[in-house]
Parts: structure tokens; C-alpha cells; sequence
């Protein structure tokens, strides 16, 4: 299939042109922000929001969603804020600087997109949108198979890869002491009527867990 090269190829061209003109544009308004700070700012929006629904809008765990924020914070962008009513609860926001930056990256973006469709017909676009929102839906169906989730969310017989180990330093420590890092490769074996998991690991050893505690390795799905 010859057209999978050139469709690559334009894709490729495309977001090398448009993050080349980000880049003018971020030196121009805002010096001190990074593609990936500016996207995180539109992700957070104008409303206050859990730290948890932004890493689920970005599909970035929790740890490097708190290291971003951290960067946004010190730099004047957002602010964190501890929920009264539930103190596990972590609510992130913009400050008036970030609500400043949000609103000068959305300006360009209407501003580059009016230029870059100007001299194409209506009847062109229509078909580009049908065309780009069928790739955007398989798109979107590979990232859900991609996206980082609590082990106990897979089914039996899959294959995962560990990318991060929440919970405290002692859970933490409980799981290396029984050979689970980051980068290990698991089978889920069983899961006993939501109390038990039994995971398989590199090594052929199996390891059987409360449900609970298995709540915090966080895994996507390995590919065969």
C-alpha cells in the first residue's frame, strides 16, 4: 500500500510546518512556555479541574502530570489548590498569567487556520473534514488501547507493561521486594471475584495480590 508512505509523509511535513510556526509564535508572545506547557494550558482551560481529569485529558500519568504542573506553577501559569470536602482531591487551575497565555494560543490558532484554508473551496474542505474525522476516530480507537490504566482494569490473559507504581513509599517498596518495576511485562492469570488478582511475571513466577493493592500499578496493554 504505496499511499501509507505519502500519507505519512504528509503528516509528517504538516506538524514539523505547524510546530515551526508555534515556534515563532511562542518567541514572539510567551518566551518562557514550551509546546508541551502551552498544550497543557489548553488542556486545563478555564475552569478548575482535578489533577486526576487532567492527566486522563493529556493520557500522562499522574506523576508526570505533577511534574508539568509544578514547572506551570513556578513559572506563574497555575495554581494548585487541596479540596476541603475531599482532602485526597487535588484541583488545578490557571492563573489571570495562564488565562493570558490560553487566550493568546487560541488567537493563533484561529489566526493560522483562517490562513491555511483561505483559497480552498468549501466543497474540498468538507471532504478533508469527513476524510480527517474517520482518521481521527481510528486514531482515538489505538490510543484507548495505548492509554495508561490501573492493571485491575484489563482483562484475564492480558499482556501489560508496568509504567508506573503508585501509592505510598511502602506499597512501593512492597511490589520491588516482590520483582515489579517499571518496565516489567505481566500476565494477568485470574482475578477472583474482584478480590484476588494472580499476575504472571517475567520470570514465570506467579503472584497472587489483593485487588486493592494491584489498584496502583499502572500498566498499558503490550502489543504481541
Amino acid at each position: 500500500m504505496s499511499y501509507i508512505k505519502e500519507v505519512n509523509e504528509i503528516f509528517e511535513k504538516f506538524y514539523k510546518l505547524f510546530y515551526e510556526s508555534e515556534d515563532l509564535a511562542l518567541k514572539n508572545g510567551i518566551k518562557c512556555l514550551s509546546h508541551t506547557e502551552l498544550h497543557i494550558i489548553e488542556a486545563m482551560g478555564e475552569d478548575s479541574i482535578t489533577m486526576n481529569t487532567l492527566s486522563e485529558r493529556l493520557g500522562i500519568t499522574m506523576g508526570t502530570a505533577t511534574v508539568a504542573i509544578t514547572k506551570l506553577e513556578e513559572k506563574g501559569f497555575a495554581m494548585r489548590v487541596r479540596s476541603d470536602v475531599d482532602r485526597r482531591k487535588v484541583y488545578v487551575s490557571l492563573t489571570p498569567k495562564g488565562r493570558k497565555a490560553l487566550e493568546y494560543h487560541n488567537n493563533y490558532h484561529k489566526k493560522i487556520m483562517t490562513t491555511i484554508t483561505e483559497n480552498i473551496n468549501e466543497k474540498d474542505l468538507n471532504v478533508f473534514l469527513e476524510t480527517f474525522e474517520k482518521i481521527l476516530e481510528n486514531l482515538k480507537n489505538k490510543s484507548k488501547f495505548l492509554k495508561p490504566s490501573s492493571i485491575i482494569d484489563f482483562p484475564i490473559g492480558s499482556k501489560v507493561s508496568v509504567i508506573e507504581i503508585k501509592g505510598t513509599p511502602i506499597v512501593q517498596d512492597y511490589f520491588m521486594g516482590n520483582g515489579i518495576n517499571s518496565c516489567n511485562d505481566l500476565i494477568i492469570e485470574n482475578i477472583k471475584e474482584n478480590e484476588k488478582i494472580t499476575l504472571k511475571k517475567e520470570d514465570g513466577k506467579l503472584l497472587e495480590l489483593n485487588v486493592l493493592d494491584a489498584k496502583n500499578i499502572i500498566v498499558v496493554r503490550k502489543e504481541n
